[in-house]
């Protein structure tokens, strides 16, 4: 992406200030999706000069390479809504694997750890932390 940008703006310095249109053509994306960004507080750095919103060449090479995905060397492990919770809340990822290998529905789970811990969660939270540790484990004992 970075070369397309490079290409568009070849004739830039890294000190020049953009316009959303330049902006938005360098990332692919629409000149209104920039304005949404803005208002969320997403996107590349930007200024006001002038009443007028400008983005710097430095700030959109940085948003860039902050986003750049290289190849991982080990598997990527995100942690589960349920695991986060376990470091605030000790043993509610156990309570959560032992109901989850009885079968025990997502909204039931929830409503006991409402009532346990004062914490909610939702069923699919739940349903995710399943079919991402419970299940697996569960599939290679059955077949170890």
């Amino acid at each position: 992406m970075l070369e397309k940008c490079s290409q568009v703006l070849s004739d830039l310095d890294e000190e020049r200030l953009l316009t959303p249109g330049e902006t938005a053509q360098c990332l692919a994306v629409s000149v209104d999706l920039l304005k949404v960004w803005r208002r969320h507080g997403r996107g590349p750095a930007f200024v006001k000069a002038g009443g007028r919103i400008r983005y710097s060449f430095r700030a959109l090479r940085n948003y860039l390479a902050e986003r750049t995905t290289r190849p991982m060397s080990a598997p990527f492990y995100r942690r589960t809504k349920v695991e986060e919770l376990d470091g605030k809340l000790p043993g509610l990822r156990r309570f959560v694997e032992k109901r989850q290998q009885r079968r025990v529905s997502y909204q039931i789970i929830a409503a006991e750890i409402l009532q346990k811990w004062g914490e909610r969660i939702s069923a699919q939270a739940l349903s995710n932390f399943f079919i991402r540790r419970v299940w697996p484990k569960e599939s290679s004992q059955r077949r170890g």
